[in-house]
C-alpha cells in the first residue's frame, strides 16, 4: 500500500504559502524588527534570495526524484554507501519540523491570549493534538482547510499594509541597523520561508509532480517574498521596532496603534495563520518519517498507513509527540533558531546533493534542470551554499551545541542500529 495521488498545482501552491505566511510574519517579525530596525525589509530580501536559489535545487531534485521524504532521499541518492548521513539529514529535518510545529503553537497560544486568557503551552499542545487528527484524516480534506487557512492569513497581512497606509503623521523612528544586525535578522529571518521545501516532501501525492512542483515552489516564494516587503516596510512605519520586537503579537500591536480595537481581528487572523503552519509542517514531517521508516532507516512500525485513507498515521503520532515535547522550552526565539539552523543544514546537503548527481548520475532524468553550468558543475547550487555558510555563522553558541547534541544522538542511534543488525543470526 503506497500513498494516495491527490494534488495539483494550485493545491500544492495553496500548501507551500500557507505555511511560509504562517511560519512567518505572525511569530518572529517583532525579534527580526529589534535586530534590524529600519532595515527590516533588507533582512526579508536577503532571507528570499537564499531560498530562490535553493528552490532551484530542490525543483531539480523533486522532479527527478518524486518521493515522499525529500531531503533524506535526496541524500541517500547521492551517497548510497554513507547511510549514516542520509540518516543524520533525516534526523536533523524531523527535529527542525518540530520546532517548527513548537515555534508556531506557541505563537498561535500568544495570539490566542487576545481573546482568551488560557495557559500558553497547554493551548500549544491542544493545537498540535487536533491538527494531528487532521492530518490522519486525510491529505485532500487537510487540503481543503489550508485553502481557507491561507485566504484568511493573506487577508489579514494585506489589512495591515492597508492600515500603514491609512496612517497620519510622521513615522516613529527606526534607526537603520549595521550589518551585523541585518544578517543576524536575515538568518532568523531565513525561518519566515521555511515551507517551499514541503512541496518537496508530498511528490508521491502529486498527479503530475515534474510539472507542478517547480511551479508551485516558484509561485509560493515569488508571492510570500512580496507581501512581506511590503508588510516589514509597513510595520516599522506604525509603531517603533522596539515595542514590536517586545510583543508576543507584534502585528496586533501594530494594528491597535492605527486603528484602536483592530489587534482582536488580526489576532483571530493570525490564529489560522500559524494553526495552518503547524497544520502543514506536521503533515509534511510524517511523510519523512513515513519514508525513512520504509527504507528500513527507523522501526517500520512508523510506516504504517491506516486504511482506505492511506495516510501515515503512526508517523503522524511519532511528529505530534516530539513537537509536544518541545513546548516546554518556551521561546519562540530559540525554537524559531534551532528551525532555522536545521533547514540551513538541510540545504546545505541538498545543494550538494545536486552537484554530486550532476556527476554520478547525468544521464538521470530531470524534468526540470537547475539553470547555468560550467561543465558538469551546476552554478546555482555553488551559489546557494555560499550564501547558506554565510547564514549559518550568525547563530547564537547555544543553536550550535544544540545541532551538535542532535548530531552525535543521531550517530549513536545509527551505530547502534547497525551493531544490533550485525549481531543478529545470518539466514542461509
Amino acid at each position: 500500500m503506497s500513498l494516495k495521488p491527490v494534488l495539483g498545482p494550485v493545491q500544492l501552491t495553496f500548501y507551500s504559502v500557507g505555511v511560509i505566511v504562517g511560519a512567518g510574519v505572525y511569530s518572529v517579525i517583532g525579534t527580526a524588527a529589534g535586530l534590524a530596525q529600519g532595515r527590516l525589509w533588507l533582512s526579508f530580501i536577503i532571507g528570499a534570495a537564499v531560498a530562490f536559489l535553493t528552490a532551484l535545487s530542490y525543483a531539480e531534485l523533486a522532479t527527478a526524484y518524486p518521493k515522499a521524504g525529500a531531503e533524506y532521499v535526496y541524500v541517500r541518492t547521492a551517497w548510497p554507501h554513507a547511510g549514516w548521513l542520509a540518516f543524520g539529514v533525516g534526523v536533523v529535518i524531523l527535529i527542525g519540523a518540530a520546532s517548527t510545529a513548537a515555534t508556531v503553537a506557541m505563537a498561535f497560544a500568544g495570539y490566542l491570549r487576545i481573546v482568551v486568557d488560557a495557559p500558553v503551552v497547554w493551548s500549544a499542545l491542544a493545537l498540535i493534538a487536533a491538527c494531528t487528527l487532521f492530518n490522519v484524516w486525510g491529505l485532500r480534506e487537510s487540503s481543503f482547510v489550508n485553502v481557507i487557512c491561507t485566504t484568511i492569513e493573506v487577508g489579514g497581512l494585506l489589512l495591515v499594509i492597508v492600515a500603514a497606509l491609512a496612517r497620519e503623521g510622521s513615522p516613529p523612528p527606526a534607526p537603520a541597523a549595521d550589518g551585523t544586525a541585518v544578517m543576524a535578522a536575515a538568518s532568523l529571518l531565513f525561518f519566515v520561508y521555511l515551507g517551499f521545501e514541503h512541496v518537496a516532501n508530498l511528490a508521491e501525492e502529486v498527479h503530475r509532480p515534474g510539472r507542478d512542483i517547480p511551479l508551485a515552489l516558484f509561485a509560493s516564494i515569488s508571492i510570500t517574498t512580496t507581501i512581506y516587503v511590503l508588510v516589514a516596510v509597513a510595520v516599522v512605519h506604525m509603531i517603533p521596532p522596539s515595542q514590536l520586537a517586545a510583543s508576543e503579537a507584534p502585528l496586533a500591536v501594530a494594528m491597535e496603534a492605527v486603528w484602536p480595537r483592530s489587534g482582536l481581528l488580526l489576532g483571530l487572523i493570525a490564529l489560522f495563520a500559524t494553526a495552518n503552519t503547524v497544520l502543514i509542517t506536521l503533515i509534511t514531517a510524517s511523510r519523512l518519517t513515513y519514508s525513512m521508516a520504509r527504507d528500513g532507516e527507523i522501526h517500520g512500525v512508523f510506516a504504517g498507513l491506516l486504511p482506505v485513507r492511506r495516510t501515515p498515521w503512526v508517523a503522524a503520532v511519532l511528529i505530534m509527540a516530539v513537537s509536544a515535547a518541545l513546548l516546554p522550552i518556551g521561546s519562540v526565539k530559540f525554537l524559531a533558531e534551532m528551525s532555522s539552523f536545521a533547514a540551513l543544514v538541510a540545504f546545505f546537503a541538498v545543494n550538494l546533493a545536486v552537484i554530486r548527481l550532476r556527476y554520478t548520475a547525468p544521464h538521470h532524468p530531470r524534468p526540470f534542470r537547475a539553470p547555468g553550468s560550467i561543465g558538469r558543475l551546476p552554478v546555482v547550487p555553488v551559489i546557494a551554499i555560499a550564501a547558506i555558510a554565510v547564514l549559518l555563522v550568525h547563530f547564537e553558541w547555544r543553536i550550535y551545541a544544540a545541532g551538535a547534541a542532535t548530531l552525535l544522538f543521531s550517530a549513536a542511534v545509527y551505530l547502534t542500529r547497525n551493531l544490533a543488525r550485525r549481531s543478529l543470526p545470518r539466514r542461509d
